[in-house]
C-alpha cells in the first residue's frame, strides 16, 4: 500500500488537533485571566533508504537517503504572556501586574492557582473568589504586618484562608486591595468619652471598643424604680430613672384607654395631670407629663383593667445612654465602699460602660439621700476613622509556569514540571504588584487565530489531496488487470 496514504491521515489529523485548539482559543477570546495554546508538530519515524558514506580516494561521499512517515503534535504549548486588565470599577477586582498567581482553595488542602482576581466576601466572612473557592493569605500579627520568612516569601502550607468575622466586617466600609495586595477596610475609630466639666468625682468612662453607644450619658444614683417580677404583666416598662412611684391601673374601652389617678413621685407628690395620651402605630401607649412609662396595648383586652405596683429599689446607680440605632439602654450597677471602679451593664444588650471614680468622693455621693438625678456626666463620641488591614493576598510563583497544569474555571495546578509554588506579598520576589478594580483579559490575539486558522484549514486540505492523489494511482494499479 502507498506509504503516503498514512502521511496524509497523519497530517490531516495533526492538523485536526491545531484547529481544536484554535477554536477553544477563539472561544475564551473574552474569558478573563485565559491563557491562549498553541499547537507545534513535529515529523515522526524515518526509514533509511540508503544509509549514508564517506569520500574515498576514488569517489565522493554519498548522503543518506531517508523516507519519512507523516507528522504528529509534537506538544500544545500554554502562552503565558500577561495581558493588560480591564477596569472593572469594583474594589475588589484585583488584576496582577506582573508574574504570579492568587492562590485558592476549592475545598480543604485543594490548592489551586488563579490569575482571575473577582473577589468577595461571604456571609461568614470568608474571602472567596467567583467560584466560591477560599482565598489563601499570608498571615498577619496583631499591628496587622504580614508574617513571612526572613527571605520574604512563605510555604504554600503555611498559608491561611483570609477571613473577617462577620460581626465585624459589618463594620468596615471601603474595602479595596492596595499595590502590596494589603486588604484595607475603613473603621470607626475607638469610642471616646468627654466628661463634662464640673464633677469632680469622675476621673473617666471607659468605654468598650465595639460599643455602639453615642451621645450623652446621664447618670441617677439612689434609688431606682421597677415593677415586682411577680406582678409583671408584660404589658407595662418602666425606665428605672423614671419619678413615678404607686400603682398603675389602665383600662381600655373600645379605642382609647383610662389610666387611673393615684400615682405620686418619688416624694410622695401626687401626680394629677399624666399630660398627652400618645398611642403609636405599634400600638405603644405613652403619656407626656409621666416619661420613662410605656403601655403595649396589644397585650391588653377590651373592658378589662390592669393594675401593677411600681417600688424602689435598692441603692444603685444607673447610667443612660442612646446607641446608634437611636433606642435608649439603661445599664446598671451597685457601688462597693472604697472601690475606684464600678462595672455598669445594660439590662437589654449586656453591653458594659465602667465608671472610674474617686472613690472617696463618689462613696460619699452614693451614700447620701440626695444622690444624683440623671445628671450629664459627659458624652459619648465615635473617633475618627482610620484604615485597617484585613489580611495580605499570597501571590504564587513558580520556577516554570509553562508547566503549570490547566484545570478548568480559570484555575491552574502544580504539575511535575512546573516546580513547586513559593508565596510572597506582591510586588516582591520578581511577582508583580496588585491593582484593585482590574481584572486580567484573555491574552487570544484574534488576528494570530484566524491566520492560524486559514493556514490549518489549507493544511488539512492539501493532505486530504494526498489521499486523493493516491488512491487515484491505486485505481491505475487495478486497471491494469484489465
Amino acid at each position: 500500500m502507498i506509504r503516503s496514504l498514512y502521511s496524509g491521515i497523519s497530517g490531516m489529523a495533526a492538523h485536526q488537533t491545531k484547529l481544536n485548539v484554535i477554536g477553544n482559543n477563539i472561544s475564551n477570546v473574552n474569558t478573563y485571566g485565559f491563557k491562549a495554546s498553541r499547537v507545534v508538530f513535529s515529523d515522526v519515524l524515518y526509514q533509511n533508504l540508503s544509509t549514508a558514506t564517506g569520500a574515498t580516494a576514488t569517489t565522493g561521499g554519498t548522503n543518506a537517503s531517508q523516507l519519512g512517515y507523516g507528522t504528529k503534535v509534537g506538544s500544545i504549548d500554554m502562552l503565558n504572556t500577561i495581558s493588560s486588565g480591564a477596569t472593572t470599577g469594583r474594589a475588589l477586582d484585583v488584576y496582577i501586574a506582573g508574574e504570579g498567581y492568587l492562590t485558592v482553595q476549592p475545598e480543604a488542602g485543594a490548592n489551586r492557582y488563579t490569575r482571575v482576581g473577582n473577589l468577595k466576601f461571604d456571609a461568614e466572612g470568608n474571602l472567596t473568589d467567583g467560584g466560591g473557592s477560599k482565598v489563601m493569605g499570608i498571615p498577619i500579627d496583631a499591628d496587622g504586618n504580614a508574617v513571612l520568612n526572613p527571605n520574604g516569601t512563605l510555604a504554600i502550607e503555611d498559608l491561611q484562608a483570609i477571613n473577617v468575622p462577620a460581626a465585624e466586617l459589618e463594620k468596615y466600609t471601603g474595602i479595596t486591595i492596595g499595590k502590596s495586595g494589603e486588604i484595607t477596610g475603613i473603621k470607626a475609630g475607638d469610642p471616646e468619652f468627654t466628661a463634662a466639666s464640673g464633677i469632680s468625682w469622675l476621673n473617666s468612662l471607659t468605654v468598650p471598643t465595639n460599643s455602639n453607644y453615642t451621645g450623652t450619658v446621664e447618670l441617677m444614683v439612689g434609688t431606682p424604680v421597677g415593677i415586682p417580677e411577680d406582678e409583671e404583666t408584660g404589658a407595662f416598662t418602666l425606665a428605672p430613672t423614671a419619678d413615678i412611684l404607686g400603682t398603675i391601673s389602665v383600662t381600655k374601652v373600645g379605642n382609647s384607654y383610662t389610666l387611673a389617678t393615684g400615682l405620686t413621685k418619688k416624694d410622695e407628690t401626687e401626680i394629677t395631670d399624666y399630660g398627652t395620651q400618645t398611642l403609636s402605630s405599634t400600638g405603644i401607649l405613652t403619656f407626656s407629663k409621666l416619661p420613662g412609662l410605656r403601655i403595649d396595648t396589644t397585650k391588653l383586652t377590651v373592658d378589662e383593667t390592669y393594675e401593677t405596683d411600681i417600688e424602689e429599689g435598692e441603692t444603685s446607680v444607673v447610667a443612660t445612654v442612646y446607641n446608634q440605632g437611636g433606642v435608649v439602654e439603661y445599664l446598671t450597677g451597685t457601688y462597693e465602699d472604697g472601690a475606684t471602679s464600678l462595672a455598669l451593664t445594660s439590662t437589654t444588650s449586656g453591653e458594659q460602660l465602667t465608671l472610674n471614680v474617686d472613690a472617696e468622693a463618689f462613696g460619699t455621693l452614693y451614700g447620701s439621700e440626695e444622690g444624683l438625678t440623671n445628671a450629664a456626666i459627659g458624652k459619648i463620641e465615635a473617633g475618627s476613622d482610620k484604615p485597617v488591614t484585613l489580611g495580605y493576598l499570597a501571590i504564587a510563583k513558580f520556577a516554570n509556569t509553562d508547566g503549570l497544569l490547566q484545570d478548568g474555571n480559570g484555575y491552574f495546578m502544580e504539575s511535575a514540571n512546573s516546580g513547586e509554588a513559593i508565596a510572597s506579598k506582591a510586588g516582591t520576589n520578581g511577582t508583580g504588584g496588585t491593582e484593585s478594580a482590574n481584572l486580567e483579559m484573555s491574552n487570544v490575539d484574534l488576528s494570530q487565530e484566524f491566520t492560524d486558522m486559514i493556514i490549518a484549514q489549507r493544511g488539512f486540505q492539501a493532505n486530504s489531496r494526498i489521499i486523493t492523489v493516491s488512491d487515484s494511482i491505486l485505481e491505475e494499479l487495478i486497471n491494469l488487470k484489465r
